[in-house]
């Protein structure tokens, strides 16, 4: 199963709705991602498969690996994953 990574964006606040996703290359690494979230975790997530709401610190960090500009003014982001068969 390969694991693909994604920022999810929503509108601002807890009623905001949601507006699509941006895609996060593929060259990121699971170590760089849990390096940013692991104080974060009660149990390791060394995989990084659950999702991840997104600061200003950690959006200026991941934002090389994303094409798309991240605005936290603008949206909320969150860093998520979903599996994909390797066929």
């Amino acid at each position: 199963m390969k694991i693909i990574r994604s920022i999810e964006v929503w509108e601002k606040g807890m009623d905001g709705g949601f507006l699509g996703h941006f895609a996060v290359a593929e060259t990121i690494s699971p170590a760089f991602l849990l390096s940013l979230f692991q104080q974060e975790q009660d149990k390791p997530d060394e995989e990084m498969k659950l999702s991840y709401m997104l600061d200003e610190a950690r959006i200026a960090q991941l934002q090389p690996y994303v094409a798309e500009q991240m605005k936290l003014a603008l949206h909320d982001y969150i860093l998520t994953a979903h599996g994909q068969p390797d066929y």
